[in-house]
């Protein structure tokens, strides 16, 4: 029988950080792009179908709108208990990000409303939100990386279809994280 083991995985850099919500301009940016875009495009569909352009205006506001309320609501309740715990991993083979208990507790009710409340959006959303629960991206498939020095902040993107993985330094760290992602993607990293 033939059997073969591969060599433990070496653990460059390993810290854990709690990411507030409420001023984190990349969550609101994602947010917007997210629900934003999608929203003025129904309501313009909206507005041609009905032939009324008033349509085209409050599908948007009333979206975005009821979705911002509820997002500054639950943020202040998850900031107030100190915000996502996120365990950052950089190895051998590559970046890892792992969540704590409080987003796996939110994605789970999150899922559990929209499946009793009908609503299909807010368990999508959960859905989507328990899949970040544990992103890995290889070294060698990343393929951009925005370094953000004021913030301490590295996006890392892998392929298409791979989640990114948003590196939340500490003052500490960062250079140390900085020169390990160096190591591996020098020519991806493109400063903001």
């Amino acid at each position: 029988m033939n059997e073969t083991t591969s060599a433990p995985d070496q653990v460059y850099l390993t810290w854990e950080t709690h990411i507030k919500l409420l001023n984190n301009t990349g969550i609101w940016s994602s947010l917007l792009l997210a629900f934003g875009i999608p929203s003025v495009l129904l309501g313009i569909l909206l507005g041609v179908v009905a032939k009324n352009a008033v349509y085209a205006l409050m599908v948007p506001l009333v979206a975005v709108g009821g979705l911002l309320l509820i997002f500054v609501c639950v943020g202040i309740v998850i900031d107030l208990f100190g915000g996502f715990k996120v365990i950052f991993i950089l190895s051998q083979s590559g970046v890892r990000s792992l969540s704590g208990k409080v987003a796996k507790a939110t994605t789970t009710a999150t899922m559990i409303a929209g499946l009793l409340g009908g609503n299909i959006t807010t368990f999508a959303a959960g859905a989507l939100a328990e899949s970040e629960q544990n992103v890995f991206i290889p070294w060698d498939a990343i393929t951009s990386v925005k370094h953000k020095a004021s913030r301490r902040f590295l996006l890392i993107k892998g392929a298409w279809l791979d989640k990114p993985i948003g590196l939340y330094c500490t003052p500490e760290n960062h250079q140390q994280v900085l020169e390990l992602v160096r190591r591996f993607a020098a020519d991806k990293i493109k400063e903001c």
